[in-house]
């Protein structure tokens, strides 16, 4: 449950009812000032990219090259433009002060490491600096080049798309949890793929936590499985880019792929297998750890350890 839409006017408002309410109750208010605020100190502006922040953080860091880098990517493999539309990321410095802000601005919205808010004039990341925040980002930021160019996006093709551009580079999109239980889950026949029912979904407070995990599935499998379906992912895309609207991509992978849930499954078996001999090659010293074997319960969390004590060396 990452993206939120959110009307100016309604944002503001709970924004100032809240604090009203607040400093009413609370004769320490004075002594909060500062914590449930935006961090302004330092702002960095890389490409679309303005990154707001109360910690200094070098322009060459690599999480910011990668980053901006990442938008070039997304353009290239999903065959769509890129925007000079800025991207606003706020960057708390500790998650005390994010998770002040965001309850003071957006009471209404769920306890998250981050989030994206999409409104009629701005695209704003919120996030803290912790030892996840490069998924978080890569998460976040890519729903943000998304919506910059691509208007109406289905919530779950928005989703799993962000879902897939998470994971660091090298990886190709494979995330390790993502396949463990959707594997777990088909093995107790507890689960099937099902897109037409995904297209369903219309808001982000819809989807669970297989609907993430389902929605990445179709998107690594129609990326991965060919010039055709790569191309099918591309046309729904620059079809919303050009009409606002596009056809059923349930239908049309039906279409294109007889038995698409037959084959959607003997493929994640494919990759249930690939991550295993991962995983027995890092147990071995054959290989470096995955970043993408993470404990089922930690889906959609990163696994990144950046720490903002040594930034000035990176």
């Amino acid at each position: 449950m990452r993206i939120y839409i959110v009307p100016i006017g309604v944002r503001w408002l709970l924004a100032v009812c809240c604090l009203l309410i607040y400093c009413s109750v609370n004769s320490g208010c004075a002594m909060q000032k500062g914590r449930n605020t935006l961090p302004t100190k330092q702002q960095l502006v890389v490409d679309q990219l303005v990154v707001h922040s109360d910690f200094h953080l070098p322009k060459n860091h690599r999480l910011i090259r990668e980053l901006t880098s990442r938008r070039d990517e997304i353009s290239r493999i999903l065959d769509i433009p890129t925007s000079d539309e800025s991207i606003h990321v706020f960057l708390f410095d500790d998650e005390a002060h994010f998770q002040a802000f965001m309850e003071r601005a957006h009471p209404e919205f769920p306890g998250r490491r981050a989030f994206f808010v999409k409104s009629d004039n701005s695209l704003n990341v919120y996030a803290y600096w912790g030892p996840r925040v490069g998924d978080d980002l890569r998460h976040e930021v890519t729903h943000g080049y998304l919506h910059s160019v691509v208007p109406n996006l289905p919530i779950w093709l928005d989703e799993g798309l962000a879902e897939y551009f998470e994971i660091k580079r090298g990886k190709q999109g494979l995330n390790g949890p993502h396949i463990y239980s959707l594997s777990n889950r088909l093995r107790r026949s507890d689960w099937e793929p099902d897109l037409a029912r995904l297209e369903t979904l219309r808001e982000a407070t819809e989807l669970d936590q297989m609907d993430y995990a389902e929605s990445w599935l179709w998107v690594h499998f129609l990326l991965s499985s060919g010039e055709e379906t790569q191309e099918l992912l591309q046309n729904q895309l620059n079809q919303l880019i050009r009409l606002g609207v596009a056809d059923s991509m349930a239908e049309a992978v039906a279409d294109l792929i007889p038995n698409s849930e037959v084959k959607l499954i003997a493929y994640l078996k494919q990759l249930e297998g690939k991550a295993h001999l991962e995983g027995k090659a890092q147990l071995e010293g054959k290989a470096s750890p995955p970043t993408m074997v993470r404990p089922v319960s930690a889906i959609g969390a990163g696994s990144d350890a950046y720490d903002n004590s040594s930034l000035e060396g990176s």
